[in-house]
């Protein structure tokens, strides 16, 4: 698609030109302005290496490609320090930790791509961002406590010690055996060769993130059951401030109810890469609803931390108050791609309006 418009954009009129870009940036189609952009005839040369540096960084966000993103040229450094935060280390002790040294990042960066994905049409892309939230929320809510998002190179502080259970077989831990073998790896993967690393990133990293919301979620008093329970609990959970391990145990109640939610049953309903029984905006939004009103439901035993939680946000009213409080602060879209898409709109000469860049927020360390 991007090749028959390049090559219709090279015959047409100047005037038609600036108005096919100025169409395709109002609908961030990032890699069709960067198709065309050789055809622009009123764009230097300078400009025109920066607009294709920016539509193919603003790709890579679309795209999530969180190993890619330090690779961006012709970027400024501001919007390159920002989505840095949430990269993924190439190698076990690289001393930028970017998203294993914070999640808030990225999932500011989840909000702002769904929110594009969404004004697209792109509902399977938009699943698989709901999807990918919740593979990694449990380590989300531990960051408080931890100090990072169970980086490897640090979590063994937190989990090893006398008493804990973590990794060692003792059949009172309730942990899988799927998971273990993912347990004792994170312990010693920093001390392996980078082909390694890349495959605990792959294959194990999400277990450990699985492994850390099972021993924080226990047989409840009042509260929804959050799913897979620690009913022995170790010093992994016994060593916290009680007054920070129950907050913690609150927002992985609402962990669990969003992971075993219907609109995450969306996903798995959908063949995912066919064009059959994707859900549209209607079906997704009710499955939404539904979703939104298990998490914001009143508890029993205890104050549900999202009920009476405003939901002025789009396009799923609600998202960023349930990030928040699983964060235990306040997370919003970066606002990188409203940046790139003014810095778009100076080169290519377009007059429009972009929000302001959001700091990402991260732990204290």
């Amino acid at each position: 698609m991007t090749d028959e418009l390049a090559a219709a954009t090279a015959g047409s009129a100047p005037e038609d030109t600036d108005l096919v870009a100025a169409e395709l940036l109002s609908r961030r189609r990032y890699a069709a302005i960067d198709a065309i952009t050789p055809y622009l005839p009123d764009v230097d040369a300078g400009a025109r290496a920066e607009v294709r540096g920016l539509c193919r960084f603003a790709v890579r966000l679309l795209e999530l490609d969180a190993e890619d993103f330090a690779s961006s040229t012709r970027v400024p450094p501001q919007l390159s320090a920002v989505v840095g935060s949430a990269h993924i280390p190439a190698t076990p002790l690289q001393p930028d930790r970017g998203a294993l040294g914070s999640l808030r990042p990225t999932y500011q960066l989840f909000l702002e791509v769904l929110a594009v994905r969404w004004e697209r049409g792109e509902l399977t892309n938009v699943l698989a961002i709901l999807h990918l939230m919740a593979e990694y929320l449990p380590l989300l809510a531990w960051e408080p406590l931890l100090g990072h998002a169970g980086d490897p190179a640090r979590l063994g502080l937190a989990v090893r010690g006398e008493g804990s259970r973590w990794a060692t077989g003792d059949p009172k831990c309730d942990h899988p055996p799927a998971l273990r073998r993912s347990l004792r790896t994170v312990l010693h993967i920093v001390d392996q060769d980078d082909e390694q690393w890349q495959r605990y990133l792959d294959r194990d990293h999400s277990r450990v993130s699985a492994a850390l919301g099972q021993c924080a979620s226990h047989p409840t008093r009042g509260r929804p059951d959050p799913g897979r329970l620690c009913t022995t609990p170790c010093t992994v959970w016994n060593r916290l401030d009680p007054e920070r391990a129950e907050d913690l145990e609150c927002r992985m109640t609402l962990v669990g109810l969003f992971v075993d939610s219907p609109v995450l049953a969306l996903r798995h309903a959908a063949p995912v890469g066919h064009g059959f029984g994707v859900p549209d905006r209607a079906e997704l939004l009710e499955q939404w609803r539904v979703t939104w009103a298990r998490l914001s439901g009143p508890w029993e035993g205890s104050r549900n931390p999202l009920h009476e939680a405003k939901t002025h946000d789009k396009p799923l009213p609600g998202l960023e108050a349930f990030l928040s409080v699983v964060a235990g602060t306040t997370l919003q879209p970066l606002g990188v791609l409203d940046q790139v898409d003014a810095l778009l709109a100076q080169r290519l000469g377009i007059t429009a309006e972009f929000s302001e860049l959001v700091e990402p927020d991260t732990v204290v360390r």
